[in-house]
């Protein structure tokens, strides 16, 4: 009788112990969602890591989930151990490898004491040369240097040629071309120890003109060996060294070198870009030009040959002859026609005078037409695609290019900032976001932008990165930049991400709580069977109605 007694009571603490269950569940859940839809307001089209669900509690009840850890459930009767304690984890492991680090730099003061001053020492001299050639001041000086060399071999020529006097040239030039000698060689030297021979030489991306630079230091310096051993000659005139017409390459190839200077100007590197983008459509493009000029020209050629022959004419000085006496002048004559090298009247009316004269003249005609309308443009347009599209890979400019609309964009959501708050307090509420948002001027932008929103509030919401509910300059000027324009791939690819990843949690949270049922279903199976009689069998169904 006590045992049957007893059983209401051991139902009424299950039925207390699952409700208290449920409840703190559905607590826990709630937390959970409020985290989601903050992470998702936050970070509506790059959302970030929203952290994982509960696991199973180390206790007896739910009041000791911890919302930062998720469960993993397998198999039926799998126990969920804890996650470590990546913090301190981290920490120990960062211990240990600090630890190693400052026991190998001990042992390696212990073998290598006295290498040790002149060896720190040379590698602070190697980063402060690497520092120095890659500071835009050093640059800057160098590339004016180069500008610089280039305007003094003219001015050195001009000179030469208007005044045959030796001695000038030793006197004024002999100065120059030692200071321009020294500053190249520094300039190698530098670059040499800063990067390292390989890596200068070889391994570089600018290789080539790596060795531009060190043959022009050397030919610098064996000109000037050459020129003091021979003060009594100059240059042009010493015929005692063959050699010195290879060296006088030198001075062209530092007049090339102006070329490297163009990475500094924007508009004249983007120009020289394009032109060397041209080249292989320039190829083509002659090549087909030769190919129309060849066969018009062995058309030209044969019929004036054959009027030739028949009239017995061979006056070499008459314009027939002239232009179309043989294959070679007809090409000539027919490439001046169309690039403004001749009139081509005075071909055409040449070719009148032969037999037929009006069907070759007019077949001339045809060609000039040809030419001008067709061919000349359909080049004209090859060029400008091909400019364009080597514009285009410029990875550099492209980068140069968008940094700088950047940060106009930058600017412009900054000005706009400011005419909001009108306050000036360096904070937007929702109040003076309200009042802007209907100005033609705000919707303009925001439209230039591609940021569209049905009220102010909603917009509000995604440009308040904090949830503070005021926006700052910076919050403003970021969240913009990051809404501007349409969902990129990197955007998509992200929230499907975080989609799979919230998938996942919730059905563990699925399967968690269909392990927590099945267990329950056990314990009260268990009751069942302990009791007797007609009564258990309700209070059971009861029981199980209420809990489920």
């Amino acid at each position: 009788m006590e045992k049957a007694e007893s059983v209401p009571e051991v139902v009424e603490s299950i039925e207390k112990l699952l409700n208290k269950h449920q409840q703190e569940l559905l607590q826990h859940l709630d937390s959970w969602a409020d985290r989601v839809t903050s992470a998702y307001a936050n970070a509506p089209l790059a959302l970030g890591s929203l952290g994982t669900l509960a696991k199973k509690p180390t206790g007896g009840t739910f009041g000791a989930l911890n919302c930062g850890e998720a469960p993993v459930v397998s198999g039926e009767d799998a126990e969920i151990a804890p996650k470590k304690n990546r913090k301190s984890y981290d920490e120990a492991r960062l211990t240990h490898v600090q630890a190693m680090e400052a026991r190998s730099e001990v042992e390696l003061s212990r073998g290598f004491s006295e290498v040790k001053p002149f060896w720190h020492s040379w590698r602070h001299f190697r980063r402060f040369c690497k520092w120095l050639v890659e500071s835009s001041w050093a640059n800057t000086f160098f590339a004016l240097l180069i500008l610089s060399n280039s305007v003094f071999l003219g001015v050195q020529l001009e000179m030469q040629a208007a005044y045959q006097d030796v001695s000038i040239q030793l006197t004024v030039f002999a100065a120059f071309n030692v200071s321009y000698a020294v500053l190249f060689s520094l300039e190698v030297a530098l670059r040499l120890l800063a990067c390292g021979p390989s890596s200068y030489l070889w391994l570089s991306d600018e290789y080539v003109w790596n060795w531009l630079d060190v043959f022009v230091v050397f030919a610098s310096w064996i000109e000037l060996i050459i020129f003091f051993l021979t003060p009594g000659s100059t240059m042009g005139t010493n015929r005692n060294f063959r050699v010195l017409r290879l060296l006088r390459f030198g001075r062209i190839v530092r007049v090339v070198r102006i070329v490297r200077v163009a990475r500094l100007f924007r508009s004249l590197r983007t120009l020289i870009n394009s032109l060397v983008g041209t080249l292989k459509s320039l190829f083509w493009s002659l090549l087909l030009l030769a190919l129309i000029m060849y066969m018009f020209g062995i058309l030209f050629t044969d019929a004036v040959l054959d009027h030739r022959n028949e009239l017995n004419f061979a006056d070499e000085t008459s314009n027939l002859s002239k232009f179309f006496g043989g294959l070679y002048p007809s090409i000539v004559t027919l490439f001046r026609s169309i690039s403004n090298g001749l009139t081509w009247g005075e071909a055409a009316d040449a070719l009148e005078n032969m037999d037929n004269g009006i069907f070759w003249s007019s077949l001339f005609h045809f060609y000039v037409a040809f030419c001008s309308f067709a061919v000349l443009n359909v080049m004209t347009g090859t060029f400008c695609n091909a400019a364009i599209k080597a514009a285009e890979r410029d990875h550099d400019m492209l980068v140069l290019s968008l940094m700088q609309t950047r940060q106009e964009l930058r600017e412009q959501v900054a000005n706009l900032f400011h005419r909001i708050d009108h306050h000036g307090s360096g904070q937007i509420t929702i109040t003076d976001f309200e009042s802007h948002f209907s100005d033609d001027a705000v919707i303009a932008f925001f439209e230039s932008l591609e940021i569209g929103a049905m009220d102010a509030w909603t917009l509000f919401l995604s440009l308040d990165v904090d949830g503070d509910h005021t926006i700052s300059v910076d919050e403003f000027t970021e969240r913009c930049l990051q809404l501007h324009g349409p969902a990129r791939s990197a955007d998509i690819f992200a929230l499907r991400q975080n989609t799979d990843k919230l998938e996942e949690e919730l059905m563990k949270v699925e399967a968690r709580q269909l392990q927590l049922n099945q267990r329950f279903t056990e314990v009260i199976d268990t009751v069942r069977h302990q009791r007797h009689g007609r009564r258990g069998g309700w209070e059971y169904e009861q029981t199980k109605e209420a809990f489920l």
